[in-house]
């Protein structure tokens, strides 16, 4: 899907709120099961945590304050409270720093980029090519290895990201691509860019388009 369209910008609004209303369950539901084995183990007495379940549930709770700070941090973008950096920013610190941010859960299989700087803001940066590599392995195939590859335009880069291997059974993106996905959209979008995907059955590629030099208006 390529972005130009109300539309289209309304499809990924929807299918956000989804991936995001998905997500906030799953530290619920841990917390919810932390305090159910603390009630059992404590009998009628008083909740007491040992120390495993009092890890669950900081890291349960940890993960709900990261998806809350996420989604207010997107709708400040979109109500234009935000503004991304300016950069300068270089794109193959950016490419390590995401590695590092991803700690071998996900492989960004590929060359680092030679050094190129551009006008992006990069902590966004960074937490976008993360994002889109944890999306194109969560709906491509699963395999915790995502191809990458950086192509220099003469004004853009594109950031290539890809899992599996292509074929007819065309797909939507949709909520399952992960929160993730839509909040790293979002930040390219803020940051002049643009991003296209193509999806079909256990494969993804996404593009995310940036310019290297600044322009006009950012749109979201």
């Amino acid at each position: 899907m390529t972005e130009g369209s109300s539309g289209e910008a309304e499809h990924y609004r929807r299918e956000a709120m989804g991936a995001f209303a998905h997500e906030v369950r799953t530290p619920l539901t841990s917390i919810r099961m932390v305090l159910e084995l603390a009630r059992r183990q404590s009998g009628a007495g008083p909740l007491v945590l040992d120390a495993e379940l009092g890890g669950m549930l900081r890291q349960s709770v940890d993960d709900l304050q990261g998806l809350a700070d996420d989604l207010q941090e997107a709708s400040r973008l979109e109500r234009g409270r935000l503004v991304v950096g300016a950069g300068p920013a270089d794109l193959s610190a950016a490419v390590e720093a995401a590695r590092e941010l991803l700690g071998g859960r996900i492989e960004i299989a590929g060359p680092t980029p030679d050094p190129i700087e551009g006008p992006w803001d990069a902590p966004r940066l960074v937490r976008a090519i993360a994002g889109f590599s944890e999306s194109a392995n969560r709906i491509g195939d699963g395999s915790g290895r995502v191809r990458f590859q950086c192509v220099r335009g003469d004004r853009t880069v594109q950031l290539v990201f890809e899992s599996g291997e292509p074929n007819d059974e065309g797909k939507p993106i949709a909520a399952d691509a992960g929160f993730a996905f839509f909040r790293s959209r979002q930040f390219v979008l803020a940051m002049g860019g643009a991003v296209d995907c193509a999806r079909s059955e256990r494969h993804a590629r996404i593009t995310a388009t940036l310019p290297t030099a600044r322009s006009g208006a950012a749109r979201v």
